[in-house]
């Protein structure tokens, strides 16, 4: 890809990096959009989000109890909103730590 984000130049690597060449020269694709875009995957959305909330769980028992009586507004705090994030529910038993 523009960006070399994958360094394996086999099997599917391969067909996506000649099906971007083709795309760029038809004018179709701006390869700089494609790394925002690939940037954004790898970085800023999917499980880590998720891992980042835990984390604060365990670490943070003040966290931990805003994010069982109010998920949505505790995650916030960690900068993530949106539609995905517009109303959640932490599901298990607030037990603090001894």
């Amino acid at each position: 890809m523009s960006g070399n984000h994958n360094a394996d130049e086999s099997g599917p690597a391969a067909r996506v990096k000649a099906l971007e060449a083709v795309l760029t020269e038809k004018g179709l694709l701006d390869p700089g959009a494609l790394d925002v875009i690939v940037d954004t995957y790898e970085t800023r959305v999917g499980p880590r989000n998720g891992a980042r909330v835990v984390a604060r769980a365990w670490t943070d028992p003040a966290y931990r109890k805003r994010l069982m009586d109010n998920a949505t507004a505790a995650v916030g705090d960690l900068g993530f909103a949106g539609p995905e994030g517009g109303h959640l529910v932490c599901g298990g038993e607030y037990r603090p730590y001894s």
